[in-house]
């Protein structure tokens, strides 16, 4: 599977040793990598300039993914040298599930909603349920579950503005995508960071700790499929509470969903590998 990281805070936090750390997993996660972050709420060296691949060119977010390996991208210690701060941001190694590795099906995917807000998105995880993504390959620009499930989520927020007259403030958001997450989670590994700019949403539905998070201070949380910093922090990660969705603002838990029931077991993907498309009857 894939491994996750992201920021959010009130401030710029200074991430780069987190990054070094998280990027150096890749030898194992090895089908590419990417990063995202707001623009206004992240400071680089010159190694950022003109990378972006995804948006508009009038875009707030900066987007840059590599088919390759993060530990032998020469992008990457660039981007580091000098320190890297940011109040928001996503990043992303692959081991892929689905779909070949290149660029276009590197995490992470990006996409707007029908108010012009910016989102993006990184999963790890694997959807074998798709009946609510089927006509979603028709769309996409790469061949993965994930930006299906992006693709979705964004036509659940549309329809949430039409219902609504048109207003798409944060309560409206949050329960549209924490009613369409449920919908998607099961029979579905859903680890989830999702970004719009304001707030982070994460969600975790798997049995055992994959998705764990590490506050600093009030105003400040990290989020890492694995903790990061050494045993010298191990102690300070937490996991994620399952089977919801919970939204950050400015460091902060704003918002957690009602749980849902739906709990991925890993011994479903024993069953999936054991009896292939026929798993599903076999759980009945």
């Amino acid at each position: 599977m894939c491994e996750l990281f992201a920021v959010n805070a009130a401030r710029p936090v200074e991430v780069g040793a987190y990054l070094k750390d998280f990027f150096s997993h890749s030898k194992k996660h090895k089908d590419g990598w990417g990063i995202s972050w707001r623009v206004d709420a992240t400071s680089a060296d010159g190694a950022a300039a003109d990378a972006t691949d995804g948006g508009e060119d009038d875009t707030d977010v900066f987007l840059h993914r590599e088919p390759v390996p993060a530990w032998t991208s020469a992008y990457i210690p660039a981007l580091l040298e000098g320190g890297l701060s940011s109040s928001q941001m996503e990043a992303h190694i692959r081991l892929s599930t689905c779909g070949q590795t290149v660029r276009e099906n590197c995490h992470p995917f990006y996409g707007t909603d029908v108010s012009g807000r910016e989102w993006t998105l990184i999963h790890n995880g694997i959807l074998f349920n798709e009946e609510l993504l089927a006509t979603y390959d028709l769309k996409e620009v790469g061949q993965t579950d994930s930006e299906r499930a992006l693709l979705f989520l964004l036509d659940v927020i549309d329809e949430a503005a039409v219902r609504s007259g048109g207003i798409l403030d944060f309560p409206v958001r949050f329960q549209a995508l924490s009613g369409a997450v449920s919908q998607i989670s099961n029979l579905n590994r859903l680890n989830l960071i999702i970004d719009d700019g304001e707030y982070t949403y994460v969600h975790t539905n798997t049995n055992v700790d994959s998705l764990h998070f590490r506050q600093l201070g009030e105003d400040a949380i990290v989020f890492s499929t694995q903790p990061l910093g050494g045993e010298g922090e191990a102690d300070f990660w937490r996991p994620v509470p399952k089977n919801r969705l919970i939204a950050y603002k400015d460091g902060r838990l704003v918002r957690t969903s009602t749980p849902h029931g739906y709990v991925f077991c890993e011994a479903m993907l024993d069953l999936r590998r054991k009896f292939g498309d026929a798993w599903t009857s076999v759980l009945e």
